[in-house]
Parts: structure tokens; C-alpha cells; sequence
């Protein structure tokens, strides 16, 4: 038997244990090369649960127990006759269908505001591509490389063909990275839902075209969603840099998108200090990005001159 301790979402320790006898099991997943699909999966369920006794096998017989990605009942997608799709067309795995069952009442303990909206944040940012990798379907971009998603990362922690490690502690390794994995981002979005309520009154109050923020929080996807008909008139952000002096950003067309409404002026482009001061007029300007997404200065008068030197440009 090996056990690992962890802190689920809610900060609680917890244990997930892997026990030698399926009897002794609360948990009942399949044994052999090990996904990212089973491996979110319990970790998921880890939030719902509380602490698991986890038996790896094939051939399950133990149904007191909870039976994931094997053994084709309610969360085992492996049935000959499961077709169980989003709308979009991304299949359901078992992480999926476990989401799908438990995920709004995890997300309820955390006090959110809008728990449909978070819920589905989060099989968007993360089950949905660890649903479409279990079930084969390819993300339909073709670069030169290897994109290292989470289902691959995860898929690592396997050991290799010539590696004598044990499967049971590598099972546990992967778990508790895919926890860390849960964790953050549920954080992170609970930090963002935090932001936006500030950065909807700061687009309230924003004159010009210019978003002002008293320190930096997430504000892009904010104002590109906002039903404010101001927020559609935001061309720059202005806000402290974490290094020091203010940050002036262009407003993207899109979410996750590099196009901005409007660029900074052409001839300031990858332009640094004295060079840009005399280029812009303005006193404490210190850089410019090349693709003119972002610019740098000492103080927040110069920040603002920034963006309207840039709006008239």
C-alpha cells in the first residue's frame, strides 16, 4: 500500500491511498498506463469525497465502491454504444462525465456568485481537452511541433519501457501534479471573478477611451465581455507595472487575441528611452514593444499622455 497527503481546493489535507485488496476500496479505477482522463478524475473527486482508498484493476467486481473509467457503468465512456457529446463536439470521457456529475457542488462549498458560468469555465479551460485527448479527437492545428498539453504532461509520469519504477507511486505523482493543476486555476478564477467586479465600475469610470486601474488584476477578457457600452470604447488600460513606473496596454480585438484595437504609434516600435522620449514627447517613456502592444514609463501623468497621444495618432 502507498498514501500520499495533499490539500484539496478547500484547503482541507486530505489522503488518497492505493490499497492491495478491492474490497478495501472506495475508489475503483483501471490499472496499467495511466491518463490524465482517471488521473483529474480523482482528483475531482478527491474535492467531493474527501480522502480515497483507490484499487487499480481491470476487471472491477467491488460496486460498493465508486467504479471510474472502467468496468462500463455511469462514468466509464468505454462502452461500445457510449456517444455521449458537447454541442461543440468534443466527446465525454470519464473526467468529463465526472465534472459533469459533481462539479457544481464542489464549485458551490467555494461560495461563487455564478456557479453555471464558473462550471463551465472550468470544462472549457480544462476537461474538455482532457476529455478530446482520452477520446482521440485532435485539436485540428497542424504546426511543427509538439504541443505540450496537460493530457501529455500528465501521460509522462508513466514509467518507460526500460524504467523499473514503480507504476502505484508514479500513479501518485501524477495525481498530486494534476491537483496542483485543479487548484491553481480554480484559483486563479476565483481571483478573476474578484476582478471584475472592480474593473466593471473602474470601466464606469473610464473617460476617453482609457481604462485606469489602481493595480494590476485581470482585465481584458473583462472588458471584451462586459455588457457596459463603454467597455466596447476601451482602446488602453493603465495600471502599475509590478516592475515599476506604469504599464499602458492596447485593448486586444478578441480573447487571447494579439490584434489590438489600435496600436501604439508605428515609429515608437521597439524603441527605448531617450531615443522614444524624443520620438513621443513624452518625458518619462522608457519603452515601447515592437509589436506595439504595450508601453512602459515612470509616471501615471505619462501614462495617460500615452494613450492620448496614441488615440489621436
Amino acid at each position: 500500500m502507498e498514501k500520499i497527503s495533499l490539500k484539496n481546493i478547500y484547503d482541507e489535507d486530505v489522503e488518497i491511498e492505493i490499497v492491495d485488496n478491492q474490497n478495501d476500496a472506495t475508489f475503483i479505477t483501471h490499472s496499467g498506463t495511466f491518463h490524465a482522463d482517471e488521473v483529474m478524475a480523482s482528483v475531482i473527486l478527491l474535492n467531493k469525497f474527501g480522502s480515497m482508498k483507490i484499487y487499480r484493476c481491470n476487471k472491477p467486481t467491488n460496486f460498493n465502491a465508486f467504479v471510474y473509467d472502467v468496468g462500463f457503468k455511469e462514468f466509464d465512456h468505454h462502452a461500445i454504444d457510449f456517444d455521449k457529446t458537447r454541442p461543440n463536439g468534443i466527446k465525454y470521457a470519464s473526467c468529463g462525465l465526472v465534472w459533469e456529475k459533481f462539479g457544481k457542488d464542489i464549485i458551490k462549498k467555494l461560495n461563487i456568485e455564478s456557479i453555471d458560468s464558473f462550471f463551465e469555465s472550468i470544462d472549457k479551460n480544462l476537461i474538455m481537452d482532457i476529455d478530446r485527448d482520452d477520446n482521440g479527437q485532435t485539436l485540428g492545428v497542424d504546426l511543427p511541433i509538439k504541443v505540450q498539453s496537460i493530457p501529455n504532461l500528465i501521460a509522462n509520469f508513466n514509467p518507460t519501457w526500460d524504467d523499473l519504477s514503480c507504476e502505484t507511486t508514479n500513479f501518485l505523482k501524477a495525481i498530486l501534479f494534476a491537483n496542483e493543476i485543479f487548484n491553481n486555476l480554480i484559483k486563479n478564477m476565483i481571483s478573476k471573478e474578484k476582478a471584475r467586479k472592480v474593473v466593471e465600475e473602474k470601466i464606469n469610470e473610464s473617460k476617453e477611451g482609457i481604462l485606469v486601474l489602481d493595480k494590476y488584476m485581470p482585465w481584458k477578457d473583462i472588458v471584451l465581455s462586459s455588457s457596459n457600452p463603454k467597455a466596447s470604447e476601451i482602446i488602453y488600460a493603465v495600471f502599475p507595472s509590478k516592475r515599476e513606473g506604469y504599464n499602458v496596454v492596447a485593448t486586444p480585438v478578441s480573447p487571447g487575441s494579439f490584434d489590438v484595437k489600435k496600436p501604439f504609434p508605428k515609429k515608437w516600435a521597439g524603441k527605448e528611452e531617450e531615443e522614444l522620449q524624443k520620438l513621443s514627447g513624452v518625458d518619462t517613456i522608457t519603452f515601447c514593444h515592437k509589436n506595439l502592444f504595450i508601453c512602459a514609463c515612470k509616471t501615471f501623468d505619462d501614462a495617460i499622455k500615452i494613450a492620448k497621444i496614441s488615440l489621436k495618432d
